[in-house]
């Protein structure tokens, strides 16, 4: 076997998650489709959001996707997105009260992509179709490595084209200053 960040890392990260309880999807898989302009994965979306909401009609889970749609296109660094998301009334994207009325799968190498710029993180979960968390791998002890992905996600982000993407993975906090994950890259 080859001893590469694959193998040493990106594989025993997903089977850990497998055993969390994430579903693994294939990008190859046909039936799995997503919104290339958010990377939401839209049929799991609607599901899960008719699920958690039980009354919303075809039309209103489309009016939900169109909103979550346009939160992610604000210059807020992701603070409309992160209040629906965390919303306890009204229509809601996560069921945090039953958290097991949720979809959980983890995907790699979705493409982020905006006109001619785009990137590949390793590892995305998704909680409900929604691109959550994305995790970018490296071998133990490669310090360098570390450093360099950091300054890169830091020009990503500060790329206006990625702004749909970087909204939508504000669920992390930097817990120690109170700052969302990309006050703390200084993104503002």
């Amino acid at each position: 076997m080859k001893f590469n960040e694959d193998s040493r890392v990106k594989i025993p990260s997903i089977l850990h998650l497998m055993r969390l309880g994430y579903e693994y999807l294939s990008l190859k898989d046909p039936s799995v489709t997503w919104d290339e302009s958010t990377s939401i994965f839209t049929n799991i979306f609607y599901e899960s959001i008719k699920r958690i909401n039980p009354a919303l009609t075809d039309m209103e889970a489309k009016q939900h996707f169109d909103d979550v749609s346009l939160s992610l296109e604000n210059e807020d660094l992701g603070r409309a997105f992160y209040e629906k998301l965390t919303a306890k009334s009204g229509r809601r994207l996560i069921d945090f009260e039953n958290f097991n009325n949720n979809t959980f799968n983890v995907v790699t190498e979705l493409t982020y992509k905006k006109d001619d710029d785009e990137f590949r993180p390793d590892i995305i979960l998704l909680i409900n179709g929604m691109p959550l968390v994305f995790i970018e791998v490296k071998k133990p002890n490669n310090q360098d490595g570390i450093l360099a992905e950091h300054k890169r996600i830091q020009t990503r982000f500060q790329n206006k084209k990625f702004r749909n993407f970087v909204n939508i993975t504000q669920l992390p906090k930097s817990i120690h200053r109170g700052l969302t994950w990309a006050e703390s890259l200084n993104l503002e």
